[in-house]
């Protein structure tokens, strides 16, 4: 497609746009390190928020740092390829492993409180092995989601300004890299809130621009007179693009499903989440997200994505190559064909926005990952907590030139698009889904199932993928390794391998180890720190530990403590009642609705022989744009609401019209 906005306005956005949030962002860092009481200069508070954010600001950060240029693209590419079903699992491949989350990070507050990274504790269970096992993993998740993102965010500023790919991937991430680096995963909570309000405003924008405004398409009835007038699409039922009766869709079901369940748990920018969040919150904060989140792919792949190959009907409307719509491209085409340079506009702001916003979670997470665990752990054990937070802020430059790189071969020497590296996610990260998670909930599972499952998957499932390639297709190329069905017998064995090798294993040679020996314990002091009582021992209980006798490891411990750049609670009491309780119930709620989701809805609809209706088509309409006002309502005000009190004792601070 040819550019319809100049250069300029594309060096403009993300120039202009990176170095204004970086101003700002470090702005309000500065107040907060003055006139609060947390400091992004320690290491507790950069790299996990002190693990005290809100509900609120909790709930955005994990919505925005899904809500990645890939969400926004690639969904509105699964509607334009298969239709209405392709943005609904897109959606669905992301709520379920959020909300699974909400289950996983109740035992990471009870059973490794003060752990940073995933890495982190598979040292603690596993030793050297396991530790280097998940950083694999880590590493491995990262690197192909940070490409992800800058793929996809270059690939609409080349299409809709003309600007070279390669200066968008290297200048994209350094604003990012600039206010992360200066106020760390706090502030990339705070920059969170404020791209996603402007994400949701834009799509509620194009949702009414698509079925009431504008003439082309105006409304549902004339969306489904458009779309039952085109060629049949292959493997849907009638040929329909309004139909839940799809072989594709049901492929891709399962293929976004695993997919997301490996980045959800094997990327650390969501772990990082977790460990900053308040233990009060955090399993309502990953429940509340995936509903709020489910709508964002939902809906630009109904609006923009229908509209998309709705529009080629009309002789103007741009052609589309099959790389341009494997770079997520049909969105952008139909924005900028509807509301012209207005269109495009909106599309390049909101894509900037969810770069930026995805990738600080990203550069936050690789560079914890890192320093805690590379330079911590392997080059420098007896650094201070200050040389690491000083090592986690030169990581997340490092990072960002590694992404830009990584990213640039991809699209230059590989021609590999954002659409490609989305199927191959699942083969490279699916097989450490269960190894890590059973690592913070399951005493039983040993070093060889965790180390055998996410390693050893992972090389079954690439094995897989290259066989099923050569025998189906009969030659090993790009092309070829994204088709549905390789892609779903990679990402199939991934997942089930990793889950077979690490708990049959396992449950023959079951592990005799206990959670105690993680709580409270952190790799920022060398000797373990023994944990408080927890709320829910007797009183009794309670006297009676603190009259033990203090050892010189204890002393040492205490010392430690104390130390001024640890500002981290070495003894934190753990409430085991109210974080069994949230286990129980998320475990009740994620079930509820993954039944509702995933079987409820669609199973009935793509089992019979049903092509929507005008009529049906309008009441999906409707239930979107309401779900849109409902997310707009979680995400952006709530926030403010919990941050009043603290945002008017700054300003008056800064005002000096309090003491």
């Amino acid at each position: 497609m040819e550019p319809t906005l100049s250069q300029g306005v594309a060096y403009g956005v993300i120039i202009g746009g990176g170095a204004f949030f970086a101003i700002v962002m470090n702005y309000f860092t500065h107040l907060q390190n003055r006139y609060s009481r947390y400091n992004s200069n320690k290491i507790d508070e950069f790299v996990s928020g002190s693990r005290s954010i809100g509900f609120g600001l909790l709930l955005s950060g994990i919505l925005s740092n899904w809500t990645w240029s890939l969400t926004l693209l690639e969904s509105a590419v699964k509607s334009y390829n298969m239709g209405f079903s392709g943005s609904y699992w897109y959606g669905i491949g992301g709520l379920l492993q959020v909300s699974v989350f909400s289950v996983i990070s109740s035992k990471i507050k009870k059973n490794a409180n003060l752990v940073t990274t995933f890495p982190e504790m598979g040292y603690f269970r596993f030793g050297r092995a396991g530790h280097l096992a998940f950083l694999w993993c880590g590493f491995i998740c990262n690197a192909i989601v940070s490409s992800c993102i800058l793929l996809g965010g270059s690939a609409v500023f080349h299409a809709i300004t003309g600007i070279n790919q390669y200066a968008a991937l290297f200048l994209i991430p350094f604003g990012v890299a600039v206010y992360v680096s200066f106020g760390g995963l706090r502030a990339t909570f705070i920059s969170d809130a404020t791209h996603t309000c402007i994400i949701l405003v834009f799509l509620i924008v194009f949702m009414f621009e698509v079925y009431v405004t504008n003439p082309k398409i105006g409304s549902p009835e004339k969306m489904w007179e458009l779309l039952e007038s085109l060629s049949p699409v292959d493997g849907n039922y009638s040929g329909s693009y309004l139909t839940f009766r799809s072989q594709q869709g049901a492929i891709f079901a399962v293929v976004s499903i695993i997919t997301g369940f490996g980045l959800v748990v094997n990327d650390q920018a969501y772990l990082s989440r977790a460990v900053a969040a308040d233990p009060r919150f955090t399993s309502r904060a990953y429940f509340f997200a995936s509903v709020c989140w489910f709508v964002i792919p939902f809906s630009i792949g109904t609006s923009l994505g229908l509209a998309a190959r709705a529009l080629t009907v009309y002789p103007d409307f741009p052609a589309l190559s099959d790389f341009e719509v494997g770079e997520g491209l049909p969105a952008v085409a139909a924005a900028t064909y509807l509301m012209g340079k207005s269109g495009s506009a909106m599309m390049i702001v909101m894509i900037f926005f969810s770069v930026t916003s995805s990738f600080a979670g990203e550069l936050i997470g690789t560079s914890t990952l890192l320093s805690y665990d590379v330079y911590k752990r392997y080059y420098k054990p007896d650094a201070t907590p200050k040389e690491v937070v000083t090592a986690a802020k030169i990581f997340v430059f490092l990072w960002a030139i590694f992404a830009s790189s990584l990213a640039s071969i991809f699209y230059g020497a590989a021609k590999i698009s954002m659409g490609w590296l989305f199927n191959f996610l699942g083969v490279a990260t699916a097989s450490g889904v269960f190894p890590i998670a059973l690592t913070f909930t399951w005493k039983r599972l040993n070093k060889s199932g965790a180390v055998g499952g996410s390693v050893g998957g992972m090389v079954l499932a690439l094995v897989v993928w290259l066989v099923t390639c050569k025998a189906s297709k009969g030659e090993i190329n790009v092309t070829n390794l994204s088709d549905q069905w390789v892609s779903f017998a990679g990402n199939v064995t991934a997942l089930i391998s990793g889950g077979v090798i690490s708990i049959g294993s396992s449950l023959i040679w079951p592990s005799t180890f206990e959670f105690e020996e993680t709580r409270n314990r952190t790799s920022l002091i060398s000797a373990p720190v023994k944990s408080e009582p927890a709320l829910n021992e007797t009183k009794e209980q309670n006297e009676k530990s603190s009259d033990l006798k203090i050892t010189e490891s204890d002393k040492d411990i205490e010392s430690a403590s104390v130390d001024t750049d640890l500002d981290m609670d070495l003894h934190q009491v753990i409430d085991h009642q109210h974080l069994d309780r949230q286990f129980k119930k998320y475990c009740g709620l994620v079930a509820i609705l993954a039944v509702i989701m995933t079987f409820i809805i669609p199973v009935p609809l793509g089992a019979s022989p049903y092509v929507f209706s005008p009529g049906f088509l309008k009441g999906c309409v409707i239930i979107i744009i309401a779900w849109l006002f409902f997310s707009f309502s979680f995400v952006v005000l709530l926030p403010i609401f919990e941050a009043r009190k603290e945002v008017w004792r700054i300003t008056k601070s800064v005002l000096s019209f309090g003491s």
